[in-house]
């Protein structure tokens, strides 16, 4: 499997999903995979939810859905970042924030659903880079 990047398009703003090196599939120009950091997210395979997508959210901009048992990597800049997830109308999430530096650039996230008795609430933890599940490169 090829490792794939979860990128916006900064002409166009799609949001893609794609290998280094690719342009926008919608307008054709040039998607930036130079960021110094990298988020990395798995999402943990639960039967509860797993026909549904998990809404992505970085500093509160929508960054498209990851599936069950998916890996996502997403480029980013040096900074403070704050991840949300949903699933369908659920919302409930505990929104880790955490900064990406020189020094621990590569920031991995596993998130799973946790039942509840009225309701569901997404949990999203940060993890060692050796707890993930690897992927191609």
């Amino acid at each position: 499997m090829v490792k794939k990047f979860r990128v916006k398009c900064p002409s166009c703003g799609t949001v893609l999903n794609v290998p280094a090196g690719s342009a926008c599939t919608k307008c054709g120009s040039g998607l930036n995979f130079d960021a110094p950091g990298m988020i990395e997210i798995y999402r943990m395979g639960n039967f509860v939810g797993s026909a549904v997508g998990y809404g992505i959210y970085v500093n509160d901009q929508p960054m498209g859905h990851i599936g069950d048992r998916e890996s996502v990597f997403i480029p980013v800049p040096y900074g403070t970042y704050k991840l949300h997830f949903t699933c369908g109308m659920n919302r409930k999430c505990n929104d880790p924030v955490f900064e990406v530096t020189p020094e621990d650039n590569h920031v991995c996230v596993k998130v799973h659903i946790k039942m509840g008795v009225f309701t569901n609430k997404l949990v999203a933890e940060r993890v060692s880079p050796d707890t993930m599940p690897k992927v191609g490169e």
